[in-house]
């Protein structure tokens, strides 16, 4: 008599299989939509940036100073232009590790869209370094609710 078909027991442990590398694959996939907790001072870094105070101002027609009114240092910033519906994002480094509770930074700074021409509305946003939770890293976090318009 000669058998045409699986065994229970095969069939039970490609089953098995089956589902395991199914679950792996739904894991990674949903991995992607869970952000990395990004901490500084132990808590969440969104919660720092509701402490973040700082006076930006144009001095002439490209100098940019910053002063640090609150109690966080502010590692750096994201300058947003926008003309018309059209908008163009550059980081502002300036130089420095952060600039510290109290300080002010004067640095030279360019002003214009890709095209040379000047925007209508510019909009700063701060930048923290905070510390990857369960790893030994650290990332740039920038607060947008922080933003001021200049």
């Amino acid at each position: 008599m000669k058998k045409k078909g699986l065994s229970p027991v095969i069939a039970s442990v490609m089953m098995i299989m089956l589902v395991l590398v199914l679950a792996a694959m739904i894991f990674l996939w949903a991995r992607g939509f869970i952000s990395e907790q990004i901490e500084k001072f132990d808590k969440p870094i969104g919660d720092v940036c509701a402490e973040i105070n700082f006076d930006a101002v144009l001095v002439g027609d490209n100098e940019l100073e910053i002063i640090n009114r609150g109690n966080v240092g502010i590692r750096s910033f994201d300058i947003k232009l926008i003309k018309g519906g059209t908008s163009e994002v550059a980081k502002f480094d300036f130089g420095g590790p952060q600039i510290d509770p109290g300080q002010a930074v004067k640095k030279q700074v360019t002003l214009l869209m890709d095209d040379n021409t000047e925007p209508d509305r510019i909009i700063i946003y701060p930048a923290l370094l905070g510390s990857v939770r369960g790893k030994n890293a650290n990332r740039p976090f920038t607060c947008v609710d922080a933003g001021k318009a200049i």
